[in-house]
């Protein structure tokens, strides 16, 4: 048997690597940038003042990105293989999870319990190679939501073990140690919100209190492990709610983040235009939306196809329209589905129950963009275990219907692990080929503007890439095009100015510029382009002065602090052109650092 454990966990383990072995170089994006690219705060590893306060709700995530660039720098590397460790990480926590599971006093009658450890083990192998989770893993920032997630899983672990232990004194060492990982994952991402609830359903599902099974009658057959007969007579003995402290510790750590978040202003409100909407957002247009979106969620987890950084899904307003209505049915059905089945499956109620609980943070609290794929993450665990369950359950049932006692009955069974590892391998494929969009920023947006063609961030980010490669007439066109759905996107209106002044036109980029900043917040990128625009016009004063208001707003910019130094030097300032060039190296800007190299020798 522990050969056999080991064959499987060296299996889970190849599975995950051989699905990400093409990650390891693919490029940081979008949120990468301003997390940990241009992050100061991740700079200095013992400048722990910098990395907690940069986002006090999740240090310890920042400080594993500080870790990273402290031993790799900016090597992509180091952080996809730390993604990655954590991914197969969770992959190992699923299927002890499941494992634990079965062994709970409500499901050692189980139906399938003799096939619990091939269930818990496809369980975590769909969810390894799974493409739906290409979001979490290969997009570097989103080790936030992995990482949260391994914490979740692992208290649920030790929760569960505290349950199991036999001896009090153990209770004593599984307990805290749930509680510790609770804590960790309370600070690293708002996604660890659910775990308290995760608790409380596994006590009532799995835990009343003391269960008993009358061997006599009880209609499982050893050698099939398949349920024949009538349940066997249950006996419950004393009732008592596993780790009440523990609960109500982590319920009350809950309440004081949750509190903090709301009270922050941060959320609740209405949500003005921005890049991935050109519209407001009231929170009730948001729930409305959430149930699109759910639905979508289901159907990435069973049909992971069209897959795409940016849906630019479409907002709904009411509940007035045929598909809302028809979504809205739906999860309706699933909840009373998982109500009903809680006495004759709680395995499958629970899965049901698992992904509205582990996605309810992410629902429930509006914000600009309305689906992630990284959002599923978790959730998607639940889907994945009854899904497994659902090939055991057919094949069980045939096996008793058509071949109960022969050489194909105690063998049948097989071909479901036979199926799910099929599966498995199609869905190694997937995330494979879905790791080639997210090599650059090029493929990754271009994919975004197919699927999504009326996104303008899509439009606005591959037009920036395009400005890379030259591509001057498309990057405009796209910018055009971003502008026309969205009139007051200032990042369309500064990346058109930066092609102005690239060919040479840096009139109409003052001109495009002067617009921008008249439109108030948010421009700060237009000061920095109106100045290069200026230095370019020789306006050396003008330019320093919108450089020197640019840094004001954002000291934190290192490029800015460079094109001041530019100005400076070129309007013969020298001394103060190094010490805006000498504080741009500091933080490691690379311009600064080739322009010191090649003018102070």
């Amino acid at each position: 048997m522990k050969k056999e454990k080991l064959f499987y966990a060296a299996l889970l383990a190849i599975a995950g690597i051989a699905s990400y072995s093409n990650s390891f170089g693919c490029s940081f994006h979008f949120d990468d940038l301003p997390n940990i690219v241009s992050n100061q705060a991740i700079t200095d590893l013992f400048n722990w003042n910098a990395w907690i306060f940069f986002n006090p709700y999740r240090p310890v995530g920042f400080f594993t990105f500080a870790l990273n660039y402290h031993f790799n720098g900016l090597n992509v590397f180091g952080f996809h293989l730390v993604n990655l460790a954590i991914h197969i990480s969770n992959a190992f926590l699923v299927w002890k999870l499941v494992s634990l599971l079965f062994r709970s006093p409500c499901l050692k009658s189980h139906i399938l319990f003799a096939s619990s450890g091939e269930i818990a083990f496809f369980t975590a192998l769909i969810f390894v190679v799974h493409p739906l989770m290409t979001e979490s893993v290969t997009y570097v920032v989103q080790r936030l939501v992995s990482l949260a997630s391994m914490f979740c899983l692992l208290s649920l672990v030790l929760f569960i073990k505290g349950i199991l232990a036999e001896r009090k004194i153990s209770r004593f060492a599984w307990y805290p140690g749930s509680a510790i990982a609770a804590m960790l994952g309370f600070l690293t991402k708002e996604t660890a919100y659910s775990l308290p609830f995760l608790m409380i359903m596994i006590s009532i599902f799995f835990f009343p209190g003391h269960t008993e099974i009358n061997a006599e009658n009880s209609g499982v057959n050893p050698e099939a492990g398949l349920y024949l007969g009538r349940r066997g007579k249950m006996m419950k003995g004393s009732s008592r709610f596993p780790g009440l402290f523990l609960l109500l510790l982590l319920l009350a750590v809950f309440s004081f983040f949750a509190l903090a978040s709301v009270t922050s202003g941060k959320y609740f409100s209405v949500i003005p235009p921005r890049e991935g909407h050109p519209y407001f957002i009231t929170p009730i247009q948001y729930y409305y939306t959430q149930i699109n979106v759910l639905v979508t969620y289901l159907r990435l987890v069973i049909i992971p196809v069209n897959q795409t950084l940016d849906y630019n899904f479409p907002m709904v307003s009411n509940l007035a329209g045929f598909q809302v209505i028809i979504n809205l049915a739906g999860l309706v059905f699933l909840l009373a589905l998982s109500v009903w089945l809680y006495k004759k499956d709680r395995l499958v109620s629970f899965g049901i129950l698992w992904f509205f609980i582990c996605i309810a943070p992410q629902a429930l609290v509006p914000r600009s963009n309305f689906i992630f794929e990284h959002r599923a993450y978790l959730s998607a665990i639940g889907i994945i275990l009854i899904w497994v369950l659902l090939f055991y359950y057919l094949f069980g049932k045939i096996n008793l219907l058509k071949y109960r006692g022969s050489f194909w009955g105690r063998n049948f069974l097989s071909l479901a692990a036979c199926l799910l590892l099929i599966q498995g391998i199609g869905f190694a494929r997937m995330t494979h080929e879905r790791n080639k969009v997210w090599q650059n920023d090029y493929n990754l947006w271009s994919d975004c503007l197919q699927k999504a063609p009326g996104s303008a961030r899509a439009m606005v980010n591959l037009g920036s890439e395009q400005i890379y490669r030259q591509e001057y007439s498309q990057a405009v066109k796209n910018f055009d095009k971003a502008i026309t759905i969205f009139p007051l996107y200032l990042q369309a209106w500064s990346n058109r100015a930066m092609v102005r002044i690239i060919l040479g036109d840096n009139e109409k980029a003052i001109e495009e510029m002067n617009f921008a900043i008249s439109r108030g917040p948010g421009s700060n990128d237009a000061y920095v382009i109106r100045g290069i625009a200026l230095r370019n016009l020789k306006r050396y004063k003008e330019s320093i002065a919108d450089f020197t208001f640019a840094l004001s707003e954002r000291p934190e910019r290192s490029d800015t602090y460079f094109q001041r130094g530019l100005s400076f030097w070129m309007s013969g300032q020298n001394d103060a052109a190094l010490k805006d060039i000498m504080q741009a190296a500091s933080m490691k800007n690379q311009d600064a650092v080739s322009f010191l190299g090649k003018n102070m020798r």
